[in-house]
This record gives structure tokens, C-alpha cells and sequence, in this order.
């Protein structure tokens, strides 16, 4: 029974890979962030799970996880994209929370999320159409929106230099943290295409920049949605805040 439990993780990285990841960030995120800044951190990535279908376009051209049951997508793709959002706002929770305001009674903007997700949808499919690959498009999607969010709010720009540059060190010590366990799950990397080529750092050239690109862009949406606001003074001990949907 331990055997072949064994194998099954052996078998299956990339699910494995997604469970460690959202069981690492969920108790650093308990740990070392407020009990409103965990929930946030919650909402983050479940406002980013519904995304998953996109990672479709990657397959084959990019790379070819081994999903249960053999599909193109499966719930490996939901555990993903939503781990990835988690660690989005997680980085930016963790050395700035004292400067990001959540309002008492912080509310999701569905028309904002509607409107900017429905932008980059349009932008990714655009670029997709245009005979990008998959990752290409997925970056220069992603990059053009957080620009125009940093535009939008220019307040925002600590938030963005933190995601940018701390984002891509922490993914990068969580997949080679995962290629240490599972050697061969860098093979799933397609090595003959440009963004699936292995760095220096023994990771795909595509989880890099992409790392760089979302590390600002999820952020900045999330700052958009939930209509953060900064403050340049220390919060005291004593304020609490309270994160909740409503329609």
C-alpha cells in the first residue's frame, strides 16, 4: 500500500507539486500574515482558480504535465492557477502590509474583476490569434494590463516593485524545490520550444518571465477590485479589518 502510494506521487508531479504548494502557502500565510490579510490572500487565489481553461493553449507547444486520467486539463490546472494568485498577494501582504488600507467592509468589485479579466481574455486571444505561442501571449496579456492598471493607480507602485521582483524569487525556490523532489518533472517542459527552453537556474525560460510579469500584474488587479488604498504610516496593532463578498 505505501508502495504504490509512493508511485503515485512519483507518477504525478504536477498535482503533487500544486497540493505542497498550496499547503506551503496557506500556512505561511497563517503564520506570518493578519487573519484579514490570509483572507484576502484566500480570495486572491480562488478569484484566479475560474482562469484555468487558458492554460490549455500552453499544452503540448509549452509543456505536457501527466494529469490524472490523462486530460488536457484536470484539477491539477485548478490547483494551479489558484496557488499561483495566493502567492501573489501573499509576496505583496508580507512586506507591505502596513501600508495596504483594507476598508472595514471590503468588497469585491465584480463589474472591476468582470471588466479587467474580460480585457485580458480579449488581449491573450488577440495575441494568440496573431500566431504568439501560448506563453508569449499569456506574458504580453498580462504585461500590458498591469500597466495599465499602474497607470490607472500610481499610488500602487510599491505594490508593484514588490510583486515584480519578489514574486519571481519565491516561485523560483518553489520550483526548484519541486524539481529537487521530482527530477523529472522538468522534462515536462517541452525544451525545443523558445519559452520552454531550461535557464541557467535549471527552470523554463517561461516560468521566469512570466513570474515577472504576474508578480505585478495580480497584485494590481487585486489592488483594483478590492479598492486597496495606501497609507505611508504604520497601521497600529489594534485596527481590524473584515474581508467579505458581496454581489
Amino acid at each position: 500500500m505505501e508502495s504504490n502510494l509512493v508511485d503515485i506521487i512519483k507518477a504525478y508531479p504536477y498535482l503533487f507539486a500544486n497540493v505542497l504548494s498550496i499547503l506551503i502557502l496557506l500556512t505561511a500565510g497563517r503564520i506570518f500574515l493578519s487573519r484579514q490579510q490570509w483572507r484576502v490572500m484566500i480570495l486572491s487565489g480562488l478569484l484566479n482558480a475560474p482562469c484555468f481553461p487558458f492554460l490549455i493553449f500552453l499544452e503540448r507547444e509549452y509543456w505536457s504535465p501527466i494529469r490524472l486520467g490523462g486530460w488536457m486539463l484536470g484539477i491539477e490546472d485548478v490547483f494551479c492557477s489558484f496557488w499561483v494568485a495566493v502567492l501573489g498577494w501573499f509576496v505583496v501582504a508580507l512586506l507591505l502590509h502596513n501600508q495596504i488600507v483594507l476598508n472595514k467592509q471590503l468588497r469585491i468589485s465584480w463589474y472591476r474583476y468582470r471588466v479587467v479579466g474580460g480585457i485580458s481574455a480579449i488581449l491573450f486571444l488577440l495575441w494568440y490569434a496573431l500566431k504568439f505561442s501560448g506563453m508569449g501571449s499569456l506574458i504580453l496579456a498580462c504585461g500590458i494590463v498591469a500597466a495599465l492598471l499602474l497607470i490607472r493607480n500610481k499610488q500602487a507602485w510599491p505594490l508593484f516593485i514588490t510583486g515584480i521582483f519578489l514574486y519571481p524569487v519565491l516561485y523560483v525556490v518553489l520550483l526548484k524545490f519541486f524539481f529537487w523532489i521530482w527530477p523529472d518533472f522538468v522534462k515536462q517542459w517541452n525544451p525545443l520550444s523558445f519559452w520552454g527552453t531550461t535557464t541557467f537556474l535549471g527552470v523554463p525560460r517561461g516560468e521566469i518571465v512570466w513570474a515577472f510579469v504576474f508578480g505585478a500584474y495580480w497584485p494590481l488587479l487585486m489592488t483594483y477590485v478590492f479598492d486597496v488604498r495606501f497609507s505611508l504610516f504604520r497601521l497600529t496593532e489594534n485596527t481590524t479589518y473584515r474581508a467579505e463578498i458581496t454581489e
